[in-house]
This record gives structure tokens, sequence and C-alpha cells, in this order.
């Protein structure tokens, strides 16, 4: 939880400039967040022109006297040219597939003035006295008025490398890349006969060791899958890329703490592992190292805008980052809601223009639904004007802030535990293990959550892989992208769901990768059914067998399902080539099991490719491919005990007491309490500025009400004698 001068609160902020300030002040917020104006502060050698940034914090005083500011200081954009004339063998260099250089400045979309190489020392060691000298003078001049810092570089300042949204081109191949590379090397593995080991060569050595190239990084041995035995030093590469983003973060958050003298909040744009067409790989993107981002001292917040597919009008707010592992490792996340008002340019937009709002309730029914993910999920968010256009400059839109920022600040009174009984387990380094752009990376997450999840009637968590034998307390997990597994690993995810009463739901190839093989015999140990290998490439695609079980039972759902993009999620998914969709092949697995109860088959050959195992009250699934039904999993779900606050076509959250209920379409919509809980709608009182239960109801275990489309209704939680439960009652939780 943040604290501004002792006192705790969980209020939203703002993002955008002084012109703006007051639309967004009369909703009662006093915490915004800025862009440092370009060109760069930045000037030179230890040279700094702070005027512009000075003038536009005034600029926000005089709009909004007690407004309290967080600049967001971006490095390596326009007025940083000198910094890179004056080290040219620094910055990060790219090779297109067939290991031709590129020139940076004929291929980047964005004013970018010094692409730093993530291995730079140099850079490193600059931009933290740079950054310590910009926060140092922020406190001698504002520090009554700067509660914080966020720092960015890297493509839209969200510390992507620079090369990684140009097309069919790596990085980094420069001169500080490949000492950084070494140096990683040596760190690792020690000696040459380690590496020799680990890489299966001969001839490998820590001193000449060469970056991969291209074409290496582009294509894996298996396919779709990295194999250790023959691409150990592309992982390694990847996690050395990590590793030197993440560490030149690091020191630019120490840097700011220290001139800070440790008083005001840090933090940075990082962990999306929840990709869109241009960002499948966080190994590539430099995002792979999370857990050394959490378990720093100097970071205190983490951010992401949230997940741009499926966003709009009848679309679900989800982050792309993992909120509440943030939150789980004692840090706050902040959601950059940067939701499109009626008031946006439909051709500057966040996302497909497809839904986006068209009058002021339209507006205020997206934002509700945000906020109630927001406060459904972990930590706070800032309402984004994002273009500087004034999106809320809307009397009717400030009133809905305003009754959003009240029940934010109740919420500072209750715990912060959720209520889900599914959690979709995701993986931040099985990026390194496979192919760095397949749609794959995409189908087996963010498509399926976006597109098929959001609204099957109870809410979902999220874990990361490392986090399910300590934080695991699920009836159902979804393993989504979890190739790689050492054993350890291994041995607390299967101690957590080999239990009574859990189910565990494992898609492709969960487990075939391991620090020395790629074994199928992994697989079978993980999924408990025995498993063969298909080496020959093919889609992933099921077709279910009727008959096989009364779950599939309905002559009017799908029946087939896989690795495509039909015409309705089209509509739906962030812009990109066509072609980025149609290159889904990869090895499979297949059910090789005479106990298995087989429900599904592979359209391409017929293998048995979704099955059910149910062992010592444990059950376990095999699921090959990706976009699993939703109807199906919420079968699923109800037959392994999750309770369904609402049949399926709303978006459930239940976070303390507070239940958050968004339904796209418009209809008659009962809402079930779980057992041993009542619910009570609330409702917002005008005179107190304060959200009530509905005196005109009292506590019940389902209510039906009317919802408008796109309509968000907020429930509190009590129990059976009407008394408000804490946040994190175990409800109908299974007993550890």
């Amino acid at each position: 939880m943040l604290f501004v001068n002792g006192e705790p609160t969980t209020e939203f902020w703002c993002y955008g400039d002084p012109e703006a300030i007051e639309d967004f002040t009369s909703a009662g917020i006093r915490i915004c967040q800025f862009h440092v104006p370009f060109p760069s502060w930045w000037t030179g050698p230890e040279q700094y022109d702070f005027g512009p940034t000075d003038e536009k914090i005034e600029r926000f005083r005089a709009r909004a006297e007690s407004v309290l500011l967080m600049p967001r200081v971006n490095f390596g954009y326009v007025g940083e040219e000198w910094w890179g004339g004056a080290h040219p063998n620094e910055l990060a260099a790219g090779l297109d597939a067939d290991g031709k250089p590129l020139d940076y400045r004929q291929v980047r979309s964005l004013p970018v003035g010094c692409w730093f190489s993530s291995g730079s020392q140099e850079w490193t060691r600059d931009a933290a006295r740079a950054m310590h000298a910009f926060v140092t003078h922020c406190e001698e001049r504002f520090s009554d008025c700067t509660v914080g810092y966020q720092i960015g570089g890297g493509i839209s300042a969200e510390w992507f490398r620079w090369w990684y949204f140009v097309e069919d081109v790596y990085e980094d191949y420069s001169p500080a890349a490949r000492e950084a590379f070494r140096r990683y090397l040596r760190n690792r593995y020690g000696d040459d006969t380690a590496l020799r080991r680990a890489w299966k060569r001969p001839d490998a050595c820590l001193a000449t060791a060469e970056v991969p190239s291209p074409r290496k990084l582009k294509q894996p041995a298996q396919c779709y899958f990295r194999d250790p035995a023959i691409d150990r030093d592309v992982v390694d590469w990847l996690a050395c890329l990590s590793e030197g983003n993440s560490g030149q973060i690091i020191a630019l958050a120490r840097a700011a703490k220290e001139a800070c003298g440790w008083h005001k909040l840090v933090g940075t744009f990082y962990g999306y592992l929840w990709p869109h067409w241009n960002t499948r790989s966080p190994a590539r993107a430099g995002h792979m190292a999370l857990r050394r981002i959490l378990g720093e001292k100097a970071i205190d917040f983490i951010s992401s805008p949230y997940h741009y597919d499926n966003r709009h009008l009848g679309g679900f707010h989800h982050s792309q980052t993992v909120p509440q592992t943030i939150e789980r490792a004692g840090k706050l996340h902040l959601d950059e809601i940067d939701t499109s008002t009626h008031l946006a340019d439909p051709q500057r937009v966040a996302g497909r223009s497809h839904g986006l709002p068209r009058n002021t309730q339209e507006s205020c029914r997206l934002l509700r639904r945000d906020a109630a993910s927001v406060l459904g999920t972990a930590g706070t968010g800032w309402w984004m004007d994002l273009y500087n256009d004034r999106w809320y400059a809307d009397p009717e839109i400030q009133v809905e802030i305003r009754r959003l920022q009240c029940l934010a600040v109740q919420s500072r009174e209750w715990n912060c535990d959720s209520h889900a009984e599914l959690a979709m387990v995701v993986d931040h380094c099985s990026s390194a293990w496979c192919h760095p752009t397949s749609p794959l990376n995409q189908f087996f997450t963010s498509m399926a959550r976006q597109m098929e999840w959001s609204d099957l009637g109870f809410p979902l968590d999220t874990l990361t892989a490392w986090e399910v034998g300590r934080h695991g307390r699920a009836r159902m997990y979804l393993f989504l992208n979890c190739w790689f597994m050492d054993g350890d690993l291994r041995r607390e995810i299967l101690q957590r769901v080999r239990r009574p009463g859990v189910t565990s739901v494992w898609f492709h190839g969960c487990g075939f990768i391991d620090e020395n093989r790629c074994d199928v015999a992994d697989i079978t140990e993980l999924v408990g059914l025995r498993m063969s290998h298909l080496p020959e490439p093919a889609l992933p695609e099921i077709e279910l067998i009727p008959g096989s079980d009364p779950i599939v039972e309905s002559a009017h759902l799908s029946r087939a399902f896989g690795a495509k993009l039909n015409g309705d999620y089209a509509d739906r998914v962030l812009d990109g080539p066509a072609a980025h969709w149609d290159a889904g092949r990869t090895p499979r697995f297949a059910v090789d099991d005479p106990g298995a109860r087989v429900i599904g088959r592979y359209v391409d050959g017929g293998r048995p490719a979704l099955a059910i195992v149910e062992n010592q009250g444990w059950r376990s699934i095999f699921c090959g491919a990706p976009m699993l039904p939703g109807w199906l999993l919420a079968r699923l779900a109800r037959r392994s005990g999750v309770h369904a606050y609402t049949s399926p076509g709303a978006q459930v959250f239940h976070r303390g007491p507070l239940i958050s209920v968004y339904r796209p379409q418009a209809g008659l919509l009962r809402v079930e309490a779980p057992a041993g809980m009542l619910i009570q709608p609330l409702v917002f009182a005008e005179a107190q500025q304060a959200w009530w239960p509905d005196p005109r109801m009292e506590p019940c275990a389902s209510v039906e009400t009317p919802f408008e489309a796109n309509e968000t209704r907020f429930y509190i939680a009590c129990d059976s004698s009407g008394r408000e439960l804490p946040m994190g009652a175990a409800g109908n939780r299974p007993a550890e």
C-alpha cells in the first residue's frame, strides 16, 4: 500500500499535462504523472537543462496548488544524440536475418536519439549520474509537490529493447553487448570446461564467445521449441539481454532513491508477460528478469498499460504484466488506464477502433469497468489523457471518476486477498525457450484470456510459475506457457496440484524442456498421463468428440478450436500483419494412455489431444491446442468446484468484501454469493460522497438485477449473519 506523508492511500492517480489537470482535480484526483519535456534535459556530459521541466511543474502548481507530481523521466530520446555520437560502440546494433547491419536512424518509428546497448556500462554509469542530478534538482526546488519518479527507457519508454519492433531484425551485435555477454558467461559458468559442457561444444570459450547469429535467434532447433543441447547459447544470450536491461533500470532507480533520500516513490514499466502480436517474446524484449526487479528495494512500483486486445466496448480489462505477483512481492502495481473516451480522436486511439465509445454514457461505462478490474486485481492505476487531448473534459465523466475515486479510497480499509478459485499460470522465462515471433506465444496466453475466458462468471487470478508452490490456493490451475521447468520448480508444482479437490490443465508442451534436454517423459510426469511426441510441425487444432463426456455435449456450441484467428477475433485484436497469425506450427504432443478419458482429437491426424485423468481425488487435463472454448472451461471449472457467481457472459472480480460484475450484453443477471456468504448491492450516496450497501435490500444469497449493455455493478460480501467479511476470508476455498 502507498503511504503519502505517513497516511495510507489506495486512491487513483492521473496522467496528463498542466492544461488538463483541472479535469482530474475536479474529480478528486491529487496525484499526477507527466512526461518530462523533450528535447532531453540531459544535454551533454554532466550538463543539464532543467528549465523546461521547471516551467512545466510551475504550470501545474499555478492551476492546481495541491497537486502531487510524478515526473516520467525517459532516456534515449531526442536531445541525447550527443551521447551516441561520442560512444558509437555503446549503441545497440541490429542485424537482419541474413546478418546484414541496419542503420537504426533509418528504421526507428519514434524520436529516438540514443539507442544505448543493454550491455553498455558506460551509458549506465553516465545515465545514473544524470538521474541523480535530475532528482536532486527536483527535490531542491519542488520536494513539497513531488511524490516520486517513473524511469523510462527503450521503445515507448517501457524498457523494450530498441530493435524489438523492427521486423525481422535482431540485437545486439555491438562491442558493448559482446563484452556484456562474455561477462555474463564468466559469472554463470566460471570456466571454459563448464561452458563447453553446457553448450555441448568443444570449441566454446569464455574469452571469444559471440552473440548468437540472427538466424539462430530467429529459428529454434525444434521448430517452435529450443533444444538445450543445441540452443543453449541462444538462451544464455536472451538471459544476458534481460540481465543488462534490468541492471540499467536498477542502477537508475538506485540513483533516484539516493538523490531523494529514499523518501519518494521510484518505479518503472516492466514484466510484460501477456503479449500482443508485436510483443510476443518477453525474452527478446528484455523483460525476462521480473524476479530480479521485484527483489530490488530501490523499485517501489511497476506499471503497465492494460492489454490492447479486445479492450473497447464489449471487451475486457486485463494487465499486460502480473499485478498480483507484483503485490505479493511487496510492490505497488500501477495500471495505466489509457482508455479512449468519446472525446478521443478515432485516428489516435490505443488499440483497434472497433467498439470506441460514442457518447458520455458509453465512456463512463468503460471507465467503471476499468476501475472494477483494477480494484478487483491489485494496486491502483492512473487515468490517462494519452495524447493530452482532454479526454476527460466532460463534467459527467468527472462525476464518474469522483465516484470511482471514493470507492478506491474506501478500499483502503480492506484486506486485499483475492477470492479467485481459478488461477492462470504464466512463466517469465519460457519465452527464451521458444520461437520469438510465433503467434503461439499469444494464442496460449493473451488471446485465450482476452477473447474466451474473461466473462465466465467467476474471478480469474494470475500466478507466475515460481509462485505456484508458495502462493497457490486455487481449486483449478491453467498452465499456459510453462515450457521450461527445472527439477525444483517441477517438484513444487506437483506438490501443489496433486491434492484432493485440485484440477490442473496442462497446455501443449508444459515441462517439455529442462536444463539438459527436451523430453516428452517430463510432460508425462506433470500431466499424469502417458504422452507421445509428434515431431512433425503442424497447426495445433482440436476437434471435440461427441459422446465422449457429458461435458462436451451441446449442439449449438463450437466443436473445434486452436491456433487460428477467426473473423470475430480479428476485429478485436491490435492491428498487425496477417502473416503474423498464420505461422503457428509446432511439434505436438498426444495422449497415449489407455486410462485417459479422451474428449478431443487433433484435426490433423486424429491423435488424442484433449484428455482427462482422475486419481486419488485430483484431476489432470491435457490440452494440446490453445483457445480452449470459454463454455468448455466454465463447465470444467464447475465440475472442479469453482463457484460460479453468475452464468457465463459476465466478468467477475472478488477481492475482499468487494465484488464487481461487468456484463457486456444487456439482460437480467443473477449474482450468487459463495457458500457461507451473503451479498448486497452497493450504491453511491451523493450526500455522503461514499458507497453504501443498498438500504432497500437485505443481505441475501443471490441478487437478480437487470443489466444494461456494458454496465458494471458493485456488491459487498458479508457472512451469513450480515456482518461484512474481511478481505481474504476463506469462503469456499479448499482446506490447506
